[in-house]
């Protein structure tokens, strides 16, 4: 009877694995592309893939740039006499991810549907798209900065005129 539950839960194991696409659990690797995953089931195909395909994208915004910020807080206390104590214990993980990220060049690649309506999606994004954005972010703030400050020179050359020549007033006629 052990070895009937033993095979029965093993090949329930091997069919929910076996209907997951490869890509899912193991993404391409590539010196020239980065590879995100997502997944989802809504109660629609076409809301799932929609889901699917903007969770890998996601995928692909944290593996690029992500700001994470968490706190953890350990407690523990012990109390009692002789050999009567109690320990009280606490641990909690606090974890939170942000990115903000331009993904342009990004093309879906696989699509998969479980047989439970799973939508799993592959999403590549080629290095030498992400190098072409940062650039161009880079060579906006560039510009940004530059322009930041020739307007401040123009306002300290604006305030050294002022002070060497104060504005004045013609005499008002009554």
């Amino acid at each position: 009877l052990l070895s009937f539950f033993s095979c029965t839960t093993t090949s329930q194991q091997e069919k929910v694995s076996s209907d997951i696409p490869d890509f899912y659990l193991n993404p391409p690797q590539a010196d020239d592309a980065i590879y995100g995953v997502g997944s989802a089931k809504m109660s629609k195909l076409d809301t799932s893939r929609k889901m699917a395909v903007s969770r890998a994208r996601e995928d692909i915004a944290f593996q690029v740039s992500a700001t994470i910020k968490s706190a953890i807080t350990d407690y523990a206390q012990e109390a009692g006499v002789d050999n009567s104590n109690q320990v009280i214990s606490f641990v909690e993980t606090i974890s939170k991810q942000i990115t903000n990220t331009k993904l342009q060049g990004a093309k879906t690649e696989d699509v998969y549907v479980g047989k439970d309506g799973t939508v799993y999606a592959l999403v590549v994004y080629p290095v030498n798209s992400f190098l072409a954005d940062a650039e161009d972010e880079f060579i906006r703030n560039e510009d940004a900065a530059f322009a930041e400050f020739k307007a401040g020179e123009a306002v300290s050359r604006l305030e050294k005129e002022l002070e060497d020549n104060p504005p004045a007033s013609d005499p008002v006629d009554e």
